[in-house]
C-alpha cells in the first residue's frame, strides 16, 4: 500500500521520461530521493518549476515500493539569480556532480544545509563565485570526514605562521621555515589562507560564508581547496573542466 512523505529537498538532476514526465533526483535530509514526477513537462503544468534544476521546495512524496512520485509541492526558493549568470550556474552543476558523488541515501541533513547555502551566494552574487566554490570544497570534504589536520605546523608545532605549505598528500601543512623540499602538487599560503581554512572547517553554517581574502589570498585559497578536493576523492569532474574553460574566458552572462 503506498505511503506518503514530505521532505524539504533540492533538485540536483532532472531527465526527461516518457512523453510528459520527469525524473528528478531530490537532495533531502534523509538522502537522495529519485522521483518520478507525472506530466510536469507538459506546457502549464502545475509543478513546472518545482521540478527544475536547483528549486527548492516541499515536496509531498508517494511511495510505492521502492518508487517514490511526486504529488504536490510548495516552493522554498527557486535561485532566480543563477538563471541570469552562466557562471553561477556552472559552478551549481559542479557543485551538483560532488554531491551525487558523495551522497547517499542515508540521512546527511548537512549536504542539503551546505547546498542551500551556496546556491544562495550565487543567486544573490553576495560572495566572489572563487570563494564560494573553495567555501563547498572544503566544508563538503569536512562534512565527509575528510578534512585536513590544521592545528599547527607538523613539524615545529607553529600555530599561526606568517607563510605555510599545504601539503595535499600529508592533508596537513608546515610553515615555510619547516617545509624543505616541497613536493609538486603542495601549495604555498600566507596565515590568512590557514585562517580562512580553520574557519571553513569549524565554523557552524551561519557564519560560514562570513569572512574575507584580499589580493592574492583569494586564489591561492581556492587553490588549494580544489587540489585537496581531486586528491581526496579521486576521478575527475566534467563540470569543472566546463567551469574552468567558462572562467579562463572571463564571466559570462546569460
Amino acid at each position: 500500500m503506498p505511503t506518503h512523505l514530505t521532505v524539504r529537498g533540492l533538485v540536483i538532476r532532472e531527465t526527461a521520461y516518457g512523453e510528459a514526465d520527469k525524473i528528478i533526483d531530490l537532495l533531502t535530509e534523509q538522502g537522495i530521493r529519485t522521483v518520478r514526477a507525472r506530466s510536469a513537462r507538459k506546457p502549464g503544468a502545475k509543478y513546472a518549476a518545482l521540478t527544475q534544476l536547483f528549486a527548492y521546495g516541499e515536496y509531498c512524496l508517494r511511495q510505492s515500493g521502492e518508487r517514490f512520485f511526486l504529488d504536490s509541492a510548495v516552493s522554498l526558493n527557486l535561485y532566480f539569480g543563477l538563471r541570469s549568470d552562466l557562471e553561477a550556474l556552472a559552478l551549481a552543476s559542479y557543485f551538483s556532480e560532488l554531491i551525487r558523488r558523495t551522497a547517499t541515501d542515508q540521512p546527511q541533513p548537512q549536504l542539503l544545509r551546505l547546498f542551500c547555502y551556496a546556491l544562495h551566494h550565487l543567486s544573490e552574487h553576495d560572495r566572489p563565485p572563487m570563494m564560494v566554490k573553495a567555501v563547498f570544497e572544503l566544508r563538503l570534504l569536512t562534512e565527509l570526514g575528510l578534512m585536513p589536520d590544521m592545528l599547527c605546523c607538523k613539524n615545529c608545532g607553529e600555530f599561526l605562521p606568517a607563510r605555510v605549505l599545504f601539503r595535499i598528500e600529508q592533508a596537513d601543512f608546515v610553515c615555510a621555515d619547516c617545509s624543505g623540499a616541497a613536493l609538486p602538487e603542495d601549495i604555498e599560503g600566507t596565515a590568512s589562507v590557514l585562517q580562512a581554512v580553520r574557519h571553513v572547517i569549524f565554523s557552524e553554517y551561519d557564519r560560514l560564508f562570513q569572512f574575507r581574502l584580499k589580493n592574492e589570498a583569494l586564489p591561492q585559497f581556492a587553490e588549494y581547496t580544489e587540489h585537496f578536493l581531486l586528491h581526496q576523492l579521486g576521478g575527475t569532474f566534467h563540470t569543472l573542466k566546463f567551469y574552468r574553460e567558462l572562467t579562463s574566458g572571463g564571466k559570462h552572462s546569460l
